[in-house]
């Protein structure tokens, strides 16, 4: 009888294109945040990229993926816009919610806690000592959940960590029969790499939630 790991193989073998792979070149950790909190329980093609550009031509000379606009230049932006309300209506232009919590407002506090913790750059985040307590940092922040704190280490590259949200759960249903925790999903997502490896020597948990992302937007 086949298991879970095998049947999610055989799916993704059946139905993925491992040549869609998405790349994160995010150099600054305001990026990463915003992308982050703005992605959540959103249409990320029309609404999440037209925030990071607004924040990007504002502040970073239109380019998204230029360095040097960390958490202190988040912060900074934030408040000079004067806090969270006015800066998500004149420069974000969106007024959207995580958790009951203006999306402003999660990455204003996302921001302060990791900067509590001495992180303003994205090397700062991944060379952070503690991990597990960055972990824990992050999820206390209202409005991020486990999907939010996972994508975040992701964008701020880790390849290990796929981002359990509502395509990677509607996958695994269609690949396995039913649905897993989010725990569960990240241990079937290492599995099934060690698998396809063979395949594909460069693919990693984080790429591997990026080709099914790819497939579940063109799908649509």
């Amino acid at each position: 009888m086949a298991t879970k790991t095998d049947q999610f193989v055989q799916y993704c073998r059946r139905v993925l294109d491992f040549d869609k792979q998405i790349r994160y070149e995010y150099q600054s950790l305001s990026i990463c945040i915003i992308d982050c909190i703005y992605s959540l329980r959103a249409q990320y093609e029309s609404s999440t990229i037209s925030v990071i550009n607004r924040y990007a031509n504002q502040y970073m000379n239109g380019d998204k993926n230029s360095s040097g606009d960390g958490v202190k230049s988040l912060i900074g932006h934030i408040l000079e816009a004067g806090g969270p309300g006015p800066f998500a209506e004149a420069v974000l232009k969106n007024k959207q919610k995580s958790g009951q919590v203006l999306k402003a407002e999660v990455c204003l506090n996302l921001a302060r806690y990791l900067g509590y913790l001495h992180i303003d750059s994205i090397d700062d985040f991944q060379s952070f000592e503690a991990p597990e307590l960055l972990e824990t940092v992050i999820r206390s922040v209202k409005g991020i959940g486990d999907a939010g704190t996972n994508y975040l280490f992701m964008l701020a590259g880790n390849q290990d960590r796929c981002k359990p949200d509502v395509h990677v759960h509607q996958f695994i249903i269609e690949a396995c029969g039913e649905d897993i925790s989010n725990e569960e999903c990240q241990t079937l997502f290492q599995d099934a790499v060690n698998e396809l490896k063979n395949d594909y020597p460069s693919l990693t948990v984080a790429k591997l939630d990026g080709i099914i992302w790819r497939s579940r937007q063109k799908n649509r």
